[in-house]
């Protein structure tokens, strides 16, 4: 049976990357799998080195290779310079883990500039699918409890209420067959 193409997958507010994994690692039931992530956004650097590494080990498919585990083993050397060697010892992966990984963040980052890079991830492929989940501690239930407490705090000033924004206009400006955004209460 032949395989299907692959539908790109755009993830942004990814955080560590769950829902883009969750997305890429479905296997139908002929072991194909239909989604592979094409671009994730994510401001935070840490949760960024956790999307760069996980798309480098993507880049493998079930062929991870032992260097891989080697350095998840090593606890002595700083991350950063496993992170180095690691992706030294095995550049096209780790350029094309780079290259999907970005850290940006949306609303400051200029739109023009986050089109295009959706657009050359996208390439010429449709459909598509949107993921995301743009930062709710502003408006969410939990969040507009913890944030009353801080006598400094000016929910108006809080440039997170708006980043949902964000999100609409990449649906408006790339229109994805399919857009998966978080539902947090409060959001209305």
């Amino acid at each position: 049976m032949p395989r299907s193409p692959s539908i790109p997958v755009i993830d942004l507010f990814a955080g560590p990357g769950g829902l883009g994994e969750g997305f890429s690692a479905y296997r139908t039931v002929h072991a194909d799998q239909p989604f592979r992530v094409a671009l994730s956004i994510e401001k935070d650097t840490q949760a960024h080195s956790t999307l760069q590494l996980r798309s480098f080990v993507r880049q493998f498919g079930d062929d991870i290779p032992r260097a891989y585990y080697a350095f998840l083993a090593d606890t002595e050397t700083p991350l950063s310079k496993r992170i180095e060697s690691l992706f030294d010892e095995y550049p096209a992966e780790a350029r094309a883990a780079c290259n999907e990984a970005w850290l940006a963040e949306l609303g400051d980052e200029n739109r023009a500039t986050v089109r295009e890079r959706i657009a050359t991830a996208l390439g010429d492929n449709d459909p598509w699918v949107l993921l995301g989940g743009p930062p709710c501690q502003a408006y969410s239930l939990a969040g507009r409890s913890r944030n009353k407490g801080n006598a400094d705090y000016v929910a108006e000033e809080d440039g997170r209420q708006v980043l949902y924004v964000e999100y609409l206009q990449v649906i408006a400006d790339h229109q994805p067959a399919v857009f998966v955004m978080e539902n947090v209460k409060g959001l209305l």
